[in-house]
């Protein structure tokens, strides 16, 4: 898998919410880089730490802004991003066990939610978020 890089389209117009967005790319990249790498499977299990947390702390601030502001699409958001959330526990306990997971399913599920998620649903809000704290 090619390493991911930030392009203009994925930008939501909220400064804060793209520099969280670019920050999970560089984790995610660093999940690719540690396959290249054949690294050590500590490696992974603290990298797949660091992503759950970071994106927890990232959806709180996601979340908290579009329900201040009344964004309805709020709960499908949420939704959404409970998903990526039960997806990231898994993968860790999956790791934790040894029970055959690769990174490369990790990487395809993440990659491919990140990419989605970012130039879908966070696309709804940020026109809609722009005009609120200008």
């Amino acid at each position: 898998m090619q390493a991911l890089v930030w392009e203009e389209r994925f930008s939501v117009g909220i400064r804060q919410f793209d520099q969280h967005h670019k920050i999970l790319f560089e984790m995610i990249n660093s999940l690719i880089f540690a396959k290249e790498d054949n690294s050590d499977p500590d490696v992974i299990k603290h990298t797949l730490e660091q992503l759950r947390s970071y994106t927890l702390f990232h959806f709180v601030a996601e979340e908290a802004m579009m329900k201040y502001f009344g964004f309805e699409g709020l709960d499908e958001h949420i939704a959404e991003h409970e998903v990526l959330l039960q997806h990231v526990v898994e993968y860790q306990e999956r790791v934790a066990a040894e029970d055959g997971v690769t990174l490369d399913e990790i990487l395809d599920f993440l990659a491919g939610w990140l990419l989605d998620h970012t130039l879908g649903l966070d696309q709804l809000y940020g026109p809609f978020l722009s005009r609120r704290t200008e």
